[in-house]
């Protein structure tokens, strides 16, 4: 009986953690942008997966005239993009359009 009682407290315990898992999942979001350079910066995002995520980062982008000089993406359990633009412009201004692309995908 009381190897019933225990496994049944670690089956809690696992659904208590998958369901924090999936509410940090559901609630990730950080934009930085960092200067690097004479009109380069260093961009980092990390949101929750999203089918139009890169699409909407990407016309972001664009709409700002900001060129991707190189990028990588990653979307394991988050999506993740680090990238190097080329761009004048406040880091400020392109966080916020990032923030804005990622909050609400086209």
């Amino acid at each position: 009986m009381d190897a019933f009682v225990y496994i049944n407290k670690l089956k809690l315990q696992v659904e208590a953690i998958k369901r924090e898992y999936q509410h940090l999942i559901n609630h990730v979001q950080e934009v930085k942008v960092e200067k690097i350079g004479t009109g380069y910066l260093k961009v980092m995002i990390t949101c929750k997966k999203g089918e139009e995520v890169l699409m909407s980062i990407l016309e972001a982008f664009d709409k700002l005239n900001v060129n991707v000089m190189q990028a990588r993406v990653s979307c394991t359990h988050f999506f993740r993009m680090e990238a190097i633009v080329d761009a004048n412009i406040d880091a400020t201004i392109l966080s916020e359009a990032i923030l804005n692309a990622i909050q609400s995908p086209t």
